[in-house]
């Protein structure tokens, strides 16, 4: 009888401790929808909006893009869908992404005595966007275009979360959108402005 009792506190001593463990993982957060459409969007003079990519991701290591929470490709494609609004009858606006990688790098740590009291940077992205927008006339001829690129690397500790790294990598393509916006408001004045409303 007291070994009958002495299993079943065991068995729920042990059931009590695999829930513990399993709840101290931190839940997955929600990061903000990247978004422009707070922007004053181009009102172009052409029929339709098309999003075509040019840059395919291998998938794997040391390319870390299909793993982000959005990708550098996702937020300009978003970055497109807000900002460039067709507004006329014929003809089309094209936004290419001609790359959008973003490659982590691992960093030389110390792994001797001393690295173990310091915390040491240990991972880079190396990330890049680089977008055309052309004109299209309607038989499908580019009749004006302009492109804007940009880079960010960005360094991460030792030890950091996923969550920490998520949001790491969710600010990497933020941040490049947002500076293809920028290149992009006196480009489209400049190359394309014979085409904005």
């Amino acid at each position: 009888m007291i070994a009958r009792h002495f299993r079943l506190v065991a068995a729920v001593v042990a059931a009590l401790t695999a829930s513990a463990c399993q709840n101290t993982k931190p839940p997955m957060q929600k990061l903000p929808e990247i978004s422009f459409a707070n922007l004053r969007p181009f009102q172009l003079d052409v029929g339709q909006l098309e999003i075509v990519s040019e840059f395919v991701s291998p998938g794997r290591s040391p390319h870390v893009e299909h793993l982000m929470p959005v990708s550098p490709e996702g937020a300009i494609q978003r970055w497109a869908q807000d900002r460039l609004k067709p507004m006329g009858k014929t003809g089309s606006a094209r936004v290419v992404i001609k790359d959008a990688r973003v490659v982590e790098v691992t960093l030389a740590t110390d792994k001797g005595l001393s690295g173990a009291f310091k915390k040491e940077q240990e991972v880079r992205y190396d990330a890049a966007l680089n977008v055309a927008v052309q004109i299209l006339d309607p038989r499908g001829m580019v009749v004006g275009e302009t492109m804007a690129q940009a880079t960010r690397s960005r360094t991460v500790a030792e030890g950091i979360t996923l969550n920490e790294r998520d949001r790491v990598l969710y600010d990497i393509s933020e941040t490049l959108a947002k500076d293809i916006d920028q290149q992009m408001v006196q480009l489209i004045q400049n190359y394309l402005g014979r085409w904005v409303r």
